[in-house]
C-alpha cells in the first residue's frame, strides 16, 4: 500500500509539471522551409552539400 501511494504521488507531481511546461512554452510560428534550411546551412548540418563548402 505503502508503494501505490508513493506511485501514485510521482504521477501526479510528474503529470503537474509535465502541464505546468506545456503552459509556460511560448508559442511561436512554425519556420518555414527557407527559414530551416538557412538554420542548417548555419548550424553545419548539411557539410556533404556543394552549396555549403568553401
Amino acid at each position: 500500500m505503502f508503494w501505490v501511494v508513493i506511485g501514485v504521488l510521482f504521477l501526479v507531481i510528474f503529470g503537474a509539471s509535465v502541464l505546468i511546461a506545456n503552459a509556460l512554452k511560448p508559442k511561436s510560428q512554425p519556420m518555414s522551409r527557407h527559414e530551416k534550411m538557412t538554420a542548417l546551412k548555419a548550424s553545419g548540418a548539411l557539410r556533404h552539400r556543394k552549396s555549403n563548402r568553401n
